[in-house]
């Protein structure tokens, strides 16, 4: 089996996880034996230094710094706030503010991700709730004509000219009513803990960015107007991994594995393009190898897909071949 294949072949961090999330391993025992392992993993501690020293008001940007970007790359690790190590390093009264932008960014932003690494703050469900109904507000009506006329807008400033304008009536006020890519994460979250309702809403959102329509989308959507006449760059669209529409293009594997918790998703015939994409990576013993660029390691925005790395010593020649297994097998365990 290939599970039994990477506990022999892959360092700590896809033991670990290969332990919990596909063999069901519930031994404390066995477990915190792999976890000390992963702990002593250089770039484990170089992870853990970042949330010792995060600044929760920077939240979003490339830097490795940045919340974004911190948090999503400790739970990649395998580590969350249930971690005594990860919860020893969390600075004290971390305060969730309401946002002092236009349109909630910093808010919804940091949401996903405080989330995902299992904070215990009150509101982080209920604010990822309130996106939901004003998202799906937008999407029950599978309208795709997103954008207006930039010429009808004076004072856009010079640097936002080449861009769409996105209309202002999306903006709700000082809301936007477009689903973004973190919006996608939190609804990933909470999906198995709301009700019914809710998570048909979810459905139908995810199956709006899914659509083959939603391709039009310009990447990073373009520019919003805000009700107080300020313009805004917009991001991140929700676009879809592996598109055979577009050629298979932007192969951000974790923008796969995030669509991969929705079923609605799973279900669909892109996806199943896309796996059947990359079962042409499959090895005759059965592995995988990605190409390289599916696996990069580098600073940027993790929601890009720019940190895939899961602890694997780059300068072993297996490295590659460890990393694209884990992640495929957690691709395939999803539709069986």
């Amino acid at each position: 089996m290939l599970t039994q294949w990477l506990m022999e072949n892959a360092a700590p961090v896809i033991r670990y996880r290969t332990q919990v999330e596909l063999m069901g391993v519930s031994d404390k025992a066995v477990l915190q034996e792999t976890m000390t392992d992963l702990l002593a993993v250089p770039q484990t501690q170089k992870r853990l230094a970042l949330l010792r020293n995060l600044d929760y008001k920077r939240v979003h940007g490339s830097d490795n710094t940045n919340l974004e970007n911190v948090l999503p790359m400790l739970v990649d690790f395998g580590l969350d706030y249930e971690s005594k190590v990860f919860k020893r390093e969390v600075k004290p009264n971390i305060h969730y503010d309401k946002p002092h932008d236009d349109f909630h960014y910093d808010k919804v932003i940091s949401t996903p991700f405080l989330l995902q690494a299992k904070f215990p703050i009150n509101g982080l469900a209920d604010f990822a709730i309130e996106r939901i109904n004003i998202i799906y507000d937008f999407t029950q009506h599978m309208d795709f004509a997103i954008y207006d006329d930039i010429k009808n807008y004076p004072g856009v400033p010079k640097p936002f000219q080449d861009r769409p304008l996105i209309k202002p009536e999306l903006a709700n006020g000082t809301v936007c009513k477009l689903p973004m890519i973190y919006d996608v994460v939190s609804m990933a979250e909470v999906y198995t803990r709301v009700s019914a309702d809710i998570r048909a809403k979810i459905d139908n959102i995810i199956s709006y960015v899914i659509s083959p329509e939603y391709d039009i989308v310009v990447p990073m959507y373009g520019i919003l107007r805000s009700e107080h006449r300020k313009y805004y760059a917009m991001g991140w669209d929700c676009k879809k991994p592996f598109n055979d529409n577009h050629g298979y293009e932007y192969p951000n594997l974790h923008r796969l594995l995030l669509y991969s918790r929705f079923p609605v998703a799973v279900k669909s015939k892109w996806f199943q393009n896309a796996i059947d994409f990359l079962m042409q990576y499959k090895t005759i013993d059965g592995t995988f190898i990605f190409p390289k660029d599916y696996l990069m390691e580098k600073d940027g925005n993790w929601i890009l897909g720019t940190h895939m790395s899961l602890g694997e010593n780059r300068r072993k020649k297996q490295w590659s071949r460890v990393e694209s297994t884990f992640y495929m097998l957690k691709l395939l365990n999803c539709i069986q």
